[in-house]
């Protein structure tokens, strides 16, 4: 092997040792920031969602009248009645991480996983009339003091296209 090319292995196995670090020092300063950023979530009450969806069909239903509440930790449920016009429980837990703004008014981005019932079929396929589906929804939240304002996007779902929905909570 040439003089000049003998270090070089040692070279690339160093700079590579150098660059793991650094991206796993990024990587856990960047979930540490994302944990420091992330809201305690107390009680709410939710409204049902005044939704669009994305579809050249007009026959769904565009306002979900409904109730729910979150309690300390994230966790949700409620009910509502749905775009294809049946009634729809659900069940989860929600993270919102702020964004931006003072602490009177924050914009937040966050989701909710968890499960939802009333739609065809879901997680036992063959027709099934009221299926359960897993869900996981993105949001974006306008928070302010005892009000939240939420705007969650919702992928299609079987025969449901993809939705914007509107959820407005006030919170104590």
């Amino acid at each position: 092997m040439n003089k000049k090319y003998r270090l070089l292995p040692a070279a690339m196995l160093l700079l590579s040792c150098a660059a793991a670090q650094a991206a796993e020092d990024g990587v856990l300063s960047f979930l540490s920031d994302l944990n420091r950023s992330k809201e305690s979530l107390g009680y709410a009450v939710a409204s049902g969602f005044r939704s669009k969806h994305m579809s050249t069909r007009v026959d769904y239903n565009e306002n979900n009248r409904g109730v729910g509440i979150r309690i300390p930790g994230g966790w949700t449920t409620g009910g509502y009645y749905n775009s294809i016009r049946r009634y729809s429980v659900y069940a989860g837990r929600e993270y919102q991480w702020r964004l931006t703004g003072p602490d009177w008014l924050q914009l937040r981005a966050g989701g909710v996983v968890g499960v939802v019932s009333g739609y065809e079929d879901g997680i036992r396929p063959g027709g099934t009339k009221h299926g359960i589906h897993l869900m996981a929804l993105p949001e974006l939240v306008l928070a302010g003091p005892h009000v939240e304002l939420a705007m969650l996007y919702i992928p299609s779902a079987t025969k449901t296209p993809a939705t914007l929905a509107a959820q407005l909570r006030i919170t104590f």
